[in-house]
């Protein structure tokens, strides 16, 4: 693997940031293999079982510690009723929030299906 080339003028986080994806679902069938899909592109994921187990934005922060580090995030349709929406599109996080179903392949696996992107308030 060479190394990533150098671009003047842009802070190494932003850089990493850009290559960094959160998977969001409480299925760790689909959330490993939204992962893998997503991986094999050249991504680093973060992955994500959702607010049904521990969310700081739904105990009221302001923004989310995984957000904060990607550029994009693939939320599972199922998870997003519309408190946790709203605390989503609210969020000080600069990644771009997408709803996705989540589809099985011939093989068993599962890759992401996006849907539609969550927008931001005021947006």
């Amino acid at each position: 693997m060479t190394a990533p080339a150098l671009q003047v003028g842009v802070p190494a986080d932003a850089i990493r940031r850009s290559r960094t994806a959160v998977v969001v679902s409480e299925d760790p069938a689909a959330r490993h293999g939204w992962a893998r899909a997503l991986e094999s592109s050249g991504l680093e994921v973060v992955r994500c079982a959702g607010p049904t187990v521990s969310c700081v934005l739904l105990r009221g922060g302001d923004s989310c510690p995984l957000l904060d580090q990607a550029a994009f995030a693939l939320y599972d349709e199922r998870l997003l009723s519309d408190g946790f929406v709203e605390r989503l599109a609210a969020s000080g996080s600069e990644a771009m929030l997408i709803a996705t179903r989540d589809r099985c392949r011939a093989d068993g696996d599962h890759e992401p299906a996006m849907s539609r992107v969550i927008p931001r308030t005021g947006a």
